[in-house]
């Protein structure tokens, strides 16, 4: 696995049930180790940011394929739009459906973002570009075996 590790982070605004977010944030991330931390909005309204990682190849590899197919195929057409010079990945996942245990990407507001470090010699974008294109090419691969 060419990613080193992916880290998830969400709003919990005033408005929204502290603890669902959370559930959000485990379903997907499948950890349970949350770090919490108290912010402000702009009006000053309350503001809980809820934060996990990920680090061990198999919870990072179990993360990418329940992304559904479709996901996948969105992330790989739009791959250097999610790529950072400093080799970091961006996606966003739909709060609400993760909650509900189904990874949805979500360009919106009502997210969950995720950031991953990708592994690549020597570290440049081309490079981690490249790599993280043949991972979720993999990725796509098995879930193709598995469905036919």
């Amino acid at each position: 696995m060419d990613i080193d590790n992916i880290s998830f982070r969400a709003f919990s605004h005033a408005t929204e049930n502290e603890d669902r977010v959370k559930k959000a944030v485990i379903n997907v991330s499948k950890s349970e180790d949350l770090t919490c931390s108290k912010s402000c909005g702009y009006h000053g309204n309350p503001i809980t940011i809820i934060e996990t990682k990920i680090t061990h190849a198999r919870d990072i590899k179990d993360f990418l394929i329940s992304l559904s197919e479709e996901d996948i195929k969105q992330l790989i057409d739009t791959i250097d739009l999610r790529v950072d010079d400093e080799s970091f990945f961006y996606m966003r996942l739909d709060k609400q459906e993760a909650y509900l245990g189904n990874p949805m990407l979500n360009n919106g507001e009502d997210v969950i973002s995720v950031k991953g470090k990708i592994k690549s010699y020597p570290q440049n974008r081309e490079n981690a570009v490249a790599s993280i294109k043949q991972t979720l090419d993999m990725i796509l691969d098995k879930k193709n075996i598995k469905t036919q």
